[in-house]
């Protein structure tokens, strides 16, 4: 009977092992298929793996990677430094980041004697009603634009909404999507931003967007694939694809990855009627578009979809290009992180001839991703300079005016993450931005 029932108690234990084994070997294998094709929980576990990193290296939770950048040597460890008083051009600014001091995403308005006059705070979950989360894992706004009632747009490159706020950063709209990179007011009062079409912001999938930023109702759409590319093998060729290629979107798609980034769409500038007259080839409307990946800027007229110009040279890994009043284009070049130097970089559509106004002052800047510039009526230059954490306005002629160095908190030689810059004149307002205390 002994035997019996040992050799009983092993034939019933042998398919308890074999299934512990094949579930260990399932696990392990979705394990695989997790780290390779990043399905579900790899967002979660990336999330995590973050946040500890930056944990043990900064002793506290933060809320998106990258948030911390180490100031260059020059920069003044002082928040609001002005290097020349007599070159200021007088007005107000707009600096979006990571407040460090109150750990939050927040613009900042100041007075150009660095006087701080207000504070835009939202709550992210406020915004995005879904309520469970950003997407892509972070909350840091990139376009903001503030408008003349004391309201403000803001959209999030990792998140999914766009929402106009109001001076105490409480919602007045949101719209849900994949919203990025830029905002830019047309001649109609209307505005035009980015749209991934799946789960990212470089999607190859990407709609630019006209809507209202009284009520964020969209207006029209314009397909950077369906519209532009796709119904002409030349327009095809300006953006290194064919007509037949087939274009992925990543919704629904487990093997979209980064590399998939073909395009990289980040920003639209509109020409508006007070300086087309300055450009021949172009129309009031027209529309300037830039692409990461290709190290490409086009013009496109938003009805016809022909591009009217295009080129991809010498900059590198741009952002932002700006008709000027002048009949030329200026672009943020990023450039390499071999070189570690960016520069705004001028070029006339007309000619081809390229320059670089600022190169002869003591400017230097480095942003290998992100970075924003506004050329100020007087000729000055804001540029934003997200991995430096700063945003320095300088002359024509490339010579520091200001700068803001988004100090953090007890750490000497490092800023807090800059996304956004902006240059306001002094009656841009008609109903001052306040918050009733307690309210933001």
């Amino acid at each position: 009977m002994m035997v019996h029932s040992v050799k009983f108690t092993f034939e019933r234990v042998i398919p308890l092992i074999s299934a512990f084994f094949l579930l260990g070997m399932l696990v392990f294998g979705y394990g695989l298929a997790v780290g390779k094709y990043q399905i579900w929980p790899w967002g979660l576990l990336e999330q995590s793996t973050e946040v500890l990193k930056y944990f043990i290296k900064y002793g506290r939770v933060i809320p998106a990677a990258n948030l911390f950048h180490r100031a260059p040597a020059d920069s003044p460890r002082t928040r609001f430094y002005i290097h020349r008083p007599d070159s200021v051009m007088e007005g107000q600014y707009v600096f979006v980041g990571w407040d460090d001091e109150v750990g939050i995403f927040s613009a900042r308005l100041y007075g150009n004697e660095g006087q701080h006059l207000h504070t835009w705070a939202w709550d992210y979950n406020e915004l995005d009603t879904e309520g469970d989360g950003p997407r892509n894992g972070s909350t840091m706004p990139h376009a903001f634009k503030v408008l003349k009632d004391g309201s403000a747009i803001v959209s999030f490159d990792k998140g999914d909404v766009m929402a106009r706020i109001d001076a105490c950063g409480k919602p007045i709209w949101a719209k849900p999507g994949i919203y990025h990179h830029s905002l830019a007011f047309a001649h109609d009062g209307s505005m035009w931003t980015w749209r991934g079409g799946g789960n990212f912001a470089w999607d190859q999938y990407n709609y630019i967007v006209n809507f209202d930023p009284n009520t964020g109702n969209t207006i029209r759409e314009i397909g950077l694939i369906e519209d532009v590319i796709q119904p002409s093998d030349a327009r095809a060729q300006i953006f290194s694809v064919r007509t037949t290629h087939e274009f992925r979107n990543s919704a629904g798609d487990n093997y979209f990855k980064e590399k998939h980034d073909i395009f990289h769409p980040n920003d639209v500038e509109i020409l508006s009627p007070d300086i087309s007259e300055h450009f021949a080839r172009f129309s009031t409307g027209d529309l300037l578009l830039s692409f990461r990946s290709p190290n490409l800027v086009v013009v496109v007229d938003p009805y016809t979809y022909e591009v009217k110009w295009s080129g991809s040279a010498p900059w590198q890994r741009q952002h932002d290009p700006d008709f000027r009043s002048d009949g030329k284009i200026s672009i943020y070049s990023n450039g390499n992180r071999s070189v570690r130097r960016s520069e705004i970089i001028i070029v006339d559509p007309d000619t081809g001839e390229v320059s670089n106004e600022l190169i002869g002052g003591d400017l230097e800047f480095f942003s290998g991703a992100m970075g924003k510039h506004q050329y100020l009526p007087n000729g000055n230059v804001l540029i934003t300079v997200p991995a430096e954490g700063r945003i320095i306005e300088t002359t024509p002629d490339g010579n520091k005016v200001l700068e803001f160095n988004n100090l953090a908190r007890g750490m000497v030689d490092q800023n807090a993450h800059v996304e956004n810059g902006q240059w306001l004149p002094l009656d841009y307002f008609s109903v001052a931005p306040t918050c009733p205390e307690g309210k933001n």
